[in-house]
């Protein structure tokens, strides 16, 4: 009987040490995060919510977890979705405002996130934030950039051409009008033209963009392609001096 009533104290009492409160799990969490536990300081801040949902600290822990995966998990959804969570549960708090103008903001934040992730040479990351972009916000006015920055980023980064043109031609097909439409014309020109060098699928694609945008900023450089396609840097004669 006494052993008994020693084990149940020593239950009770592990239990207690193990019970953290609201504080001491966020500062556990801002721990984890300097020390790139990042894994860990995320079941911190869900323990914090789930043990203390309606503690003042909830909101910041909340608003802390869509900074977390937005900015160490590069995780838009997740992001997103944290940001989504702070407005609905904690609407009158600091951290329900910066949330709603996170989330008004989300668009413009993805496209700069992107770019940053690839000059970081973090390409995978950079694709994923653009293809959300793309699904998420298909009107956007945005979503033509990101359309064509895939292209550029399959195009100059991993030099996977064939996907290349395949985004770039998803700008014309679901992005006409846009200003990036005749750029991604262009570009799949450029790519049969210079690339895989198919002659024949260039001078369509460049007669296209010469009878639908004839005054762009560009037509001067379709018509120097189709006068020259298939031909040496020797037999142009504007480029015959590169050689000599």
């Amino acid at each position: 009987m006494k052993t008994q009533k020693i084990l149940a104290l020593l239950v009770l009492f592990l239990l207690v040490s193990c019970t953290k409160s609201a504080e001491e799990l966020l500062e556990l969490s801002e721990n984890n995060v300097q020390n790139n536990k990042i894994d860990l300081a995320i079941k911190d801040l869900q323990n914090l919510l789930k043990k203390y949902p309606a503690d003042s600290l909830a909101s910041r822990a909340q608003y802390k977890l869509a900074s977390i995966y937005l900015n160490w998990k590069n995780d838009p959804e997740m992001g997103y979705d944290a940001l989504q969570k702070t407005v609905n549960k904690y609407a009158e708090s600091v951290h329900g405002e910066q949330a709603r103008n996170q989330i008004v903001e989300f668009p413009e934040y993805i496209i700069n996130k992107a770019e940053s992730l690839r000059k970081q040479k973090l390409l995978k990351e950079a694709v994923n934030h653009l293809m959300y972009m793309t699904n998420k916000y298909e009107q956007h006015k945005l979503a033509s950039k990101a359309q064509y920055m895939l292209g550029d980023v399959y195009m100059n980064d991993f030099r996977d051409f064939t996907t290349a043109v395949q985004e770039y031609r998803k700008v014309l097909e679901n992005h006409s009008g846009s200003g990036q439409e005749p750029h991604a014309l262009f570009m799949i020109g450029y790519i049969y033209a210079n690339v895989i060098n198919d002659e024949k699928s260039a001078k369509i694609e460049y007669e296209d963009f010469l009878k639908r945008f004839p005054n762009h900023e560009l037509a001067p450089s379709v018509q120097f392609e189709i006068e020259y396609l298939g031909k040496s840097i020797e037999e142009i004669p504007a480029l015959k001096h590169i050689t000599s």
